[in-house]
């Protein structure tokens, strides 16, 4: 298993370990995480997978290439067997001719020695008995160029038998030589063969490792959008138990709306209080426009400056069920990883004295709305929450 395969599965098993924690209902905060960190998450999962695709597409095209070579060169030497096979039946079918002149050559051999012997060993015929037995020179001469044509034309066939034994045994050499060749040919082409097909098995080997690496990042990117809904799920449960809590506070202070003057800068905060306010302010509105920003950082310095509420940063956001990310762990989680710049720059505005909204309280806009709160209570719509 490769190194990234061994992370994707630790992280998936983190992924199955805060799924049961949420099922379960055991607090979590240590090791928490959020929505937004979670879509973070799986946005960089998203990528890597996009990334394993464009390589595996790289590797599915030299796969091709590689293959391609391979059958072309599994084709030369598929040729390259056939000619030796051919030349191999071409040198047999020679050697089967040269074996049969070779036998003709004998044969003509023995048939002109018995020509030989008839004519010079058993005939009792000399030149002058043949002369002196011949009725008339002509026929004297007709004998006689009888027995020169019986002579001439063993000789011929004899030679032609030679002659053919000769371009037999040449068109053998040069087959021979050929063959050699053949071989020497298809043994290299066979090795070549052998190691391209080690080649094309190691990309096929490569490119099904790649594709199993985007089906473990596609596991993984579902696996977030599951952990997503739940955490959905659990974030809008202790939302409700919050907003339960928060109205029953709104009421009990009998301060609905807010009248106290809670504007003004917040003097000699230090960066405890800074990094505290821009983290709260990243947990409940990281998602919103600027304004939204600097309305939730307004909800916490109004109740700071409010009699109702503690005179602290601190005291105002860990108070008990006011702030779910608190609960959830998203606000330790952001802690830990630091809020982002644009909450900063909204909690530098707010401490220095910027307000734009004096309200106390704020739910999600869809949870206001399934409360009846909106357009029954006294408030004000800002991004996609409900100030009141």
């Amino acid at each position: 298993m490769s190194k990234r395969s061994v992370k994707k599965t630790i992280r998936l098993m983190c992924l199955v370990m805060s799924a049961v924690f949420l099922v379960s209902g055991m607090s979590f905060t240590s090791s928490a995480t959020s929505v937004g960190e979670l879509e973070r998450q799986k946005q960089q999962a998203i990528q890597e997978k996009n990334a394993l695709q464009k390589e595996a597409g790289n590797l599915a095209s030299d796969y091709r290439d590689v293959r391609s070579q391979y059958q072309a060169l599994k084709k030369q030497v598929d040729d390259a067997n056939i000619d030796l096979e051919q030349t191999i039946g071409e040198i047999d079918y020679l050697s089967k001719k040269l074996s049969e002149a070779k036998e003709k050559q004998v044969e003509m051999e023995d048939i002109m020695r018995i020509h030989i012997k008839y004519m010079y060993e058993n005939s009792s015929l000399s030149m002058l008995e043949l002369l002196l037995e011949s009725s008339s020179i002509a026929e004297f001469f007709e004998r006689y160029e009888y027995l020169n044509m019986i002579v001439k034309y063993d000789r011929d066939i004899m030679e032609e038998y030679k002659k053919t034994q000769r371009d037999i045994e040449t068109e053998t050499t040069e087959l021979t030589a050929k063959r050699t060749q053949l071989e020497e040919m298809s043994a290299n082409l066979s090795k070549n063969k052998e190691e391209l097909k080690k080649l094309v098995d190691s990309a096929g080997e490569e490119l099904s490792q790649k594709n199993a690496e985007v089906n473990e990042t596609q596991a993984e990117i579902n696996a977030y959008d599951k952990k997503i809904a739940e955490m959905k799920e659990y974030e809008k449960q202790l939302a409700m138990q919050n907003a339960s809590s928060n109205y029953a506070l709104s009421r009990e202070i009998g301060n609905f709306p807010n009248t106290e003057y809670t504007g003004g800068a917040y003097a000699g905060y230090t960066n405890d209080d800074l990094y505290l306010l821009a983290a709260i302010i990243d947990a409940e509105a990281g998602g919103e426009p600027y304004e939204g920003q600097i309305a939730v950082g307004s909800v916490v310095m109004n109740r700071v400056f409010s009699s109702k509420f503690p005179n602290t940063i601190s005291g105002v956001v860990y108070q008990k069920n006011q702030f779910e990310p608190v609960r959830s762990g998203r606000l330790q989680l952001i802690l830990n990883r630091g809020p982002g710049a644009s909450c900063f720059n909204a909690a530098r505005e707010v401490l220095a004295g910027t307000r734009n909204t004096n309200r106390l309280f704020f739910w999600a806009l869809w949870l206001a709305e399934q409360r009846g709160l909106v357009g029954t209570t006294d408030g004000e719509i800002i991004g996609t929450q409900f100030f009141f």
